[in-house]
């Protein structure tokens, strides 16, 4: 039976509940939407400020509804004493936010429900494995969607899915994380320029010198390889020398007897 006909017959078998998990993931879809299209577009806010222009109270819209106006004079005195300013900004389409939210909220309801489903079957001894023996032989009749279904089929489906989850809310954390890390970081450096100017001062200044204690290692390394050099230039020089000297020392005593050898000579043929 192939993995097709499987899913087939599943889909078949519990139709109704199919179409009420069908329908109520396109009402979360649409709700998503809407939060994003809600937090998107020309966004409005009331911000009443101080004797020393600090922001002391904001509220979201273009007006004070009376229950903002009740809870402001009741922390904060009458209305009429402070300065009210009414802020507009555009805010684009939260793309990001939207496509994860999207994606990564159903995958994870999914999964949080097969699992406490799985734990339950578990509990209750109803997760036996089954006895049918695996075959590697495939169906002739098999298509290659077939084929890649069946493999798929066989794969954990809590793996796939806690990857897919994971990869999901990396796209939405990792871009976000980075822009709020680089805003604090120009936050800080304009706050305390001269604190990173002096250590920024500090490291160049720590790294022109192992720069320069480098070079005269090296220069030493240098002088040390020559200096090793010579030496054993030298020694092999006056290796050489001892050698012509031993060679002269013993050419010197047989040229000294060939002269002493030669008046005995004469003196044996003028005796005779």
């Amino acid at each position: 039976m192939s993995t097709t006909n499987s899913l087939m017959r599943l889909i078949q078998k519990n139709k109704r509940l199919f179409v009420i998990i069908g329908i109520c993931l396109f009402l979360l879809e649409m709700e998503i939407f809407a939060v994003a299209i809600l937090k998107s577009g020309n966004q409005s806010k009331i911000v009443v400020l101080n004797d020393q222009n600090n922001v002391i109270y904001e509220a979201n819209g273009s007006n004070l509804t009376d229950f903002n106006k009740y809870y402001f004079e009741k922390n904060f005195g009458p209305l009429d004493q402070y300065e009210v300013k009414l802020q507009s900004k555009h805010v684009p389409f939260p793309f990001r936010a939207w496509f994860s939210a999207a994606f990564g909220i159903p995958v994870g309801i999914v999964l949080l429900v097969a699992f406490v489903l799985k734990a339950i079957a578990t509990l209750l001894g109803e997760d036996k494995p089954s006895g049918a023996k695996k075959t590697d032989s495939k169906d002739a009749h098999e298509t290659a969607f077939e084929g890649l279904l069946h493999r798929l089929s066989e794969i954990n489906i809590f793996v796939i899915g806690a990857v897919a989850f994971l990869c999901v809310l990396a796209y939405w954390i990792i871009p976000n994380f980075i822009t709020y890390i680089g805003e604090i970081g120009t936050h800080a450096i304009l706050k305390f320029k001269w604190f990173f100017l002096v250590g920024a001062i500090l490291l160049f200044g720590i790294f022109v010198w192992v720069i320069y204690l480098r070079y005269l290692l090296a220069t030493k390394t240098i002088e040390s390889k020559t200096e090793i050099e010579k030496q054993k230039l030298l020694l092999t020089y006056q290796g050489d020398a001892a050698k012509q000297i031993a060679w002269e020392s013993e050419d010197q005593p047989q040229e000294n007897m060939d002269s002493s050898d030669a008046p005995i000579e004469a003196k044996i043929v003028s005796e005779g």
